[in-house]
């Protein structure tokens, strides 16, 4: 059972990444390059990001059963983490986001709150999870990539903070 769920969660894991590819490649006046991925949640577009959000939030619930049922002990920082990001992950689309940055309203607001503790949650959950479940020759790897979530988790951040890399914004999330 337990290597049907990591199959599931990798297969919802692609059809998110499928869902952000195809509304790329749609006529929506948004660039990937500096629109954020929320700017798709606005407008005739909107269902795509609204599949892509809960495609990755059930790749996270499923990823979260799969080591909760065959790590011992069960990690338990790790599972409430990716139940944390799901939880924001299927919120977010309930709040979409200002496309004017510059004039926020109470909605966009929540989108960001929402927006960070999904970033933040991942990516303490990727840096936290090769020390806290066995994979054998893969914990190095999976440490690299942890950091390469969390030097991207806070560059987002800090390039929504900061607006320094605003027209490259799509690209660094």
């Amino acid at each position: 059972m337990t290597p049907v769920l990591g199959i599931l969660a990798a297969l919802l894991t692609l059809a998110c990444a499928a869902f952000i590819v195809r509304v790329h490649l749609l006529p929506t006046g948004y660039s990937a390059a500096s629109n954020a991925v929320s700017d798709y949640g606005v407008g005739a577009y909107s269902p795509y990001y609204r599949w892509q959000t809960a495609a990755l939030a059930y790749a996270a619930l499923v990823l979260g059963a799969a080591i909760a049922r065959t790590t011992h002990p069960v990690p338990q920082l790790i599972v409430f983490l990716l139940m944390t990001f799901a939880a924001a992950r299927l919120l977010i689309p309930s709040f979409p986001t200002n496309l004017d940055r510059r004039r926020p309203t109470p909605t966009g607001r929540i989108h960001v709150l929402l927006a960070g503790v999904a970033f933040a949650s991942i990516a303490w959950c990727a840096a936290a999870l090769p020390d806290r479940v066995d994979l054998g020759g893969l914990h190095g790897t999976l440490v690299v990539l942890g950091w390469i979530v969390v030097v991207t988790a806070v560059a987002s951040g800090l390039a929504l903070a900061v607006r320094i890399a605003e027209p490259y914004f799509g690209a660094v999330e």
